[in-house]
């Protein structure tokens, strides 16, 4: 199926909320969904779904045909940080890329939120709107920072400031993500702080699922 087919699929999952969760480099995304797991929601980081599908086969394969082995192995293996220098430094090169993964990514995120139990759904997903997936969420949450002290995270992360830029230069803005999300979560203070934001979401969510379970169990 077309990547298309599997934003559709994953647009029409029912009984549960499927929230969208992204923000720019270094915003606190994985925190953010360790605190949405933390109150019982059931989390997909497309990072680590994408890992998964890089070093399936098919498209392994694929991507030493694509790519000059020298440059992107290291003792054999993929390297997953030398790939993205390589991809990061040309668009076509990028956007081959993400066609080649993208779907594989979305039909695995699909099996999992259909086999899970829970009824809030959290798909971290950084280039969620570059990629148009914002249409599969009932709502999609951004974190958000001041730049410098995105940049000031990044750094301690062991980036170079040039690594940090061509990164952030090679996604939306972060105020173009800001204005494109439903909800922007400040993330610029303390842990707790964002815990607090992120358990309010959850129990106003749970809150109408109660409700609305309440209106169809009188019909």
């Amino acid at each position: 199926m077309k990547t298309t087919d599997w934003k559709k699929k994953l647009a029409s999952i029912k009984g549960r909320a499927v929230i969208g969760l992204t923000g720019p480099i270094a915003s606190g995304k994985s925190l953010a969904l360790e605190y949405f797991r933390k109150e019982g929601a059931f989390c997909v980081s497309a990072d680590a779904v994408a890992a998964e599908v890089l070093t399936s086969p098919a498209c392994y394969n694929r991507i030493l045909k694509k790519f000059n082995p020298d440059r992107i192995l290291t003792n054999g293996l993929l390297d997953k940080k030398r790939l993205a220098a390589e991809v990061f430094s040309s668009p076509a090169k990028r956007k081959w890329l993400e066609s080649l993964l993208h779907p594989e990514i979305l039909r695995r995120t699909y099996s999992l939120i259909t086999k899970s139990q829970e009824k809030i759904a959290v798909v971290e997903a950084p280039l969620l709107f570059e990629a148009g997936l914002e249409s599969c969420f009932m709502l999609t949450v951004c974190l958000e920072a001041p730049g410098a002290v995105l940049e000031a995270r990044a750094l301690k992360r062991g980036w170079s400031r040039g690594e940090y830029r061509a990164r952030s230069k090679a996604q939306l803005s972060a105020e173009e993500k800001y204005a494109r999300a439903s909800l922007v979560l400040d993330n610029s203070g303390k842990p707790g702080e964002l815990a607090a934001r992120i358990n309010f979401i959850c129990d106003f969510i749970k809150q109408l699922a109660r409700k609305h379970e309440r209106s169809t169990a009188g019909r």
